[in-house]
């Protein structure tokens, strides 16, 4: 998988690809460099926006305010900030996820 992850000063960048109004909440590989994220809320008022922070969130362990979306609140394509994870326990722990 390659990501498009920046790690600088403690905090990740990660470029996300958001299918909304999906089946399930899931994260299913690479998208173009993101990581491809499906989520069963609607992309309105910000629906999808706040599940897709609560979902990473839960999937990586690490508390809600961890996350930032610094771009892309309108778009499919998305940049979050993440803090308190290295990018070896974020590509440990995506690999996990994905081989289930």
């Amino acid at each position: 998988m390659t990501l498009q992850i920046r790690e600088a000063g403690g905090l990740l960048r990660l470029s996300v690809h958001v299918q909304p109004r999906a089946a399930s909440n899931q994260i299913t590989g690479c998208h173009d460099g993101a990581l491809k994220v499906r989520l069963t809320a609607p992309a309105l008022k910000d629906r999808a926006n706040r599940q897709l922070v609560q979902f990473l969130a839960k999937c990586l362990d690490l508390p809600a305010p961890s996350f930032s979306l610094v771009r892309g609140q309108r778009s499919r394509r998305k940049t979050l900030v993440i803090q308190g994870l290295s990018r070896a326990e974020l590509d440990r722990k995506l690999t996990r996820i994905l081989e289930r």
